[in-house]
């Protein structure tokens, strides 16, 4: 009897240490699939994008994540969340949530930064509000809080300029990588640093040596890119409107009318040369009291390196180049011959339109 109590005791225990080990391998078993398995998703869309904001809280981006449709295991996600230190580790920005992905790795990406990154081209000549409607269209800023920030204090200051009244001209055009968590603040400061890396010492040291200020430089240079249709061209416009500035000529430049007037219809009169306003430099002296445009590398430096050279004047040749002339009795030549060029071009192209119409 003695000998059959005993066995039964060890079949108890061998099924004991049986089931233990079935219920710690299928607990296990439980833990290796729940910690593998994909994040659970209600989008048929392979991936989700999410959005977090700058001083984002975790729980926040948690909520940010249920909104999306993605359910991660909730236990699994706050413990792994707590050993990882996601709470304090997680990146503002934008990113792509790729629903085959587990948990873990969804929470190593949220701390990664490898937010994603939006690509705009702003182009040299392009005024603030161009600029500010580009970056609206491109969904990278609201239009109208960039407008309310043209004359913020704290970015002025950021020119490195004193006593500036607006950013107009300080928007280097550049191609730029945003991220739409960034606020209109930061897009603008990105651009403004820009500006400052192509204006260095040596452009500074370079303005001092023809007696001119940083701003003078930025404000000329505004004002070449919008007259320049060829690069090569860039470095005797500068020279002219140098020459003129000497001489105590007025500039008479078309871009700057422009700009000074409201709501332009892309139609430049006589009535609108004849009227004063602080940009009409056909009626006033000197430079306009601001840049008029985002000018690039190439104006900045052609303002401060200006061909050698005695014009005065220059016209459009109606092909992208100007032809140059050092008296008003050659320039009026010119003017006359490449007016004419232009309309005869024009009557030619409407001939063209007609003749393809009554064939259609």
């Amino acid at each position: 009897m003695r000998f059959f109590f005993i066995n039964d005791w060890k079949r108890l225990i061998l099924i004991i240490l049986i089931l233990g080990a079935l219920i710690i391998s299928g607990f296990a078993g439980y833990i290796f699939h729940i910690f593998y398995s994909p994040i659970k998703s209600n989008s048929p869309n392979s991936s989700s994008i999410i959005l977090i904001p700058r001083g984002s809280t975790f729980d926040y981006v948690t909520s940010i994540i249920k909104k999306k449709g993605l359910r991660p295991y909730p236990r699994l996600y706050h413990y792994l969340a707590k050993r990882l230190n996601v709470q304090t580790r997680v990146q503002a920005g934008e990113f792509e949530i790729i629903h085959s992905w587990n948990t873990h790795q969804l929470l190593l990406h949220l701390v990664s930064g490898k937010s994603i990154r939006h690509k705009v081209t702003i182009p040299e000549g392009e005024t603030f509000m161009q600029i500010t409607e580009r970056l609206n269209q491109a969904g990278l800023a609201d239009k109208e809080v960039l407008i309310s920030l043209k004359n913020d204090p704290e970015l002025l200051k950021k020119t490195g300029v004193p006593d500036l009244k607006t950013l107009e001209g300080f928007l280097y055009p550049e191609t730029y990588y945003f991220s739409r968590a960034e606020t209109e603040r930061q897009v603008l400061s990105a651009m403004i640093l820009q500006y400052r890396r192509v204006f260095n010492s040596d452009f500074q040291k370079r303005a001092k040596e023809i007696g001119m200020t940083e701003y003078n430089v930025l404000t000329l240079a505004s004002i070449v890119e919008k007259e320049t249709g060829t690069n090569s061209d860039r470095p005797l416009i500068a020279s002219v409107f140098h020459n003129r500035l000497k001489r105590k000529m007025r500039l008479d430049s078309d871009p700057t009318v422009i700009y000074g007037i409201k709501n332009f219809d892309g139609n430049l009169t006589r009535k609108h040369l004849r009227t004063k306003t602080p940009y009409n430099t056909y009626r006033r002296y000197g430079l306009p009291p601001t840049p008029i445009s985002n000018p690039g590398r190439e104006s900045l430096h052609s303002v401060l390196y200006p061909a050698e050279k005695n014009y005065l004047y220059f016209v459009a040749r109606g092909d992208g180049s100007s032809q140059f002339s050092k008296t008003l009795t050659e320039h009026n030549k010119a003017v006359w011959k490449y007016q004419k060029i232009r309309k005869n071009r024009q009557a030619m192209q409407r001939k063209r339109k007609k003749e393809l119409s009554n064939k259609l």
